[in-house]
């Protein structure tokens, strides 16, 4: 069995239990920038069009790519990573499907409420799913599918008042919504077709996608020569100003290359769990900073989604688990030891208590500047 004390199989438990810790601690790291920078890009974003009045939301994502592309430049010159020859054709597709979607999530931002946008955001989960039913053959069963009719009767809850107003942007969110599934789906794909890791893919991707995003600026942001005062190039290019649009491009660069590593170091699953912390978290802020009015409809609605978005994880994990130790126990049952249970239960309770925390601190923060400096919370009116 390979379990007893001072036989073989003892040296090849301890040294796998080592390397799964470290990759455990890799992957909650990784969830850690994730987390931060993923929650923090939206808030940015959000300061930078709506406050300081930068409302040109393609050029900002063409300054989030060329900022990601720089600074992995910089990284492989430090040599945190050695580039790699990709296929350009099939990085292409990937990128085209980056592109669309980082310019339509912007675009859902700039005319939606930060709630509204994160929630539609959720539903990329049920349309995976139906993209690998219909394209992959891949099916769910029939637990995991209520689930995600509880996430989507939460997000009709939530949006249903606002449909009137917001019609194009429910049309960005929307659109946004089936190109991030495509682009989630390709990016697990070709990490292994191409056997690439993440900063070697994303170096690729990065570049090609600000190079497809430049044309698409002058197209839906106001280029205009004419001295609007609307136009970019009548906006105010302070350093502060400057500053703060580069500061939104560093947190893009933490995003885009933690979703690649969290998908190759664990799987969307993982992902999903962490983008339950983070819906919390950006939408207490669209209550506290945004305007948002708190209603009851709008509370039940993100409650429910909330509880399918849970529901949807824990199903996943638990049929994991079950996975890991059926194969655990057949490679043992050969002579051969593997600890994929204990690495999936590991990787559960890290990232239960990191998400927890992570909300916990975050939200007490929050509601603490809230109330100790109500007069700082001026309301922040939408660009129209």
């Amino acid at each position: 069995m390979g379990g007893l004390p001072g036989t073989p199989g003892t040296g090849v438990v301890a040294a796998t239990a080592a390397t799964v810790s470290i990759h455990d601690f890799q992957v909650g790291m990784c969830m850690a920038l994730n987390f931060f920078s993923a929650t923090g890009i939206v808030l940015a974003n959000k300061y930078v069009m709506n406050k300081l009045g930068f409302g040109f939301a393609t050029t900002l994502v063409f300054v989030h790519f060329f900022v990601t592309f720089a600074l992995l430049c910089l990284c492989a010159m430090l040599g945190v990573f050695v580039p790699k020859k990709l296929a350009i054709a099939e990085v292409a597709k990937l990128a085209a499907g980056n592109s669309l979607f980082v310019v339509l999530t912007n675009l859902s931002l700039q005319y939606n409420s930060v709630g509204l946008y994160q929630i539609f955001k959720n539903l990329t989960t049920p349309t995976i799913v139906v993209i690998e039913a219909a394209l992959y053959g891949i099916y769910q069963t029939y637990p995991i599918l209520g689930s995600l009719v509880l996430m989507c009767s939460g997000a009709i809850l939530v949006t249903s008042g606002e449909l009137a107003g917001n019609l194009i942007g429910i049309s960005y969110a929307a659109a946004g919504v089936v190109s991030a599934s495509f682009y989630q789906v390709w990016s697990g794909q070709l990490q292994k077709s191409l056997d690439c890791n993440a900063l070697q893919l994303q170096l690729y991707t990065a570049f090609i996608s600000a190079l497809m995003v430049l044309p698409m600026a002058p197209i839906f942001d106001n280029y205009s020569l004419s001295g609007s005062p609307d136009s970019i190039w009548s906006f105010d290019y302070s350093l502060f100003n400057v500053l703060c649009i580069l500061g939104t491009g560093v947190l893009a660069f933490g995003v885009n290359v933690s979703i690649f590593l969290i998908i190759g170091l664990s799987s969307p699953i993982a992902y999903n769990v962490m983008g339950v912390a983070k819906t919390c978290v950006i939408l207490a802020s669209d209550f506290l900073f945004f305007e948002r009015q708190v209603d009851a409809k709008s509370v039940t609605g993100m409650l429910v989604s909330m509880t399918g978005v849970g529901l949807y994880t824990y199903l996943k994990l638990s049929k994991s688990r079950s996975g890991a130790v059926a194969v655990s126990q057949d490679e043992d049952a050969d002579g051969n030891n593997t600890s994929s249970s204990t690495s999936c239960s590991t990787s559960t309770v890290l990232i239960t208590m990191a998400g927890g925390s992570l909300v916990l601190l975050i939200g007490t923060g929050l509601w603490f500047m809230y109330t100790a400096n109500p007069g700082v919370h001026a309301p922040i009116r939408k660009l129209r």
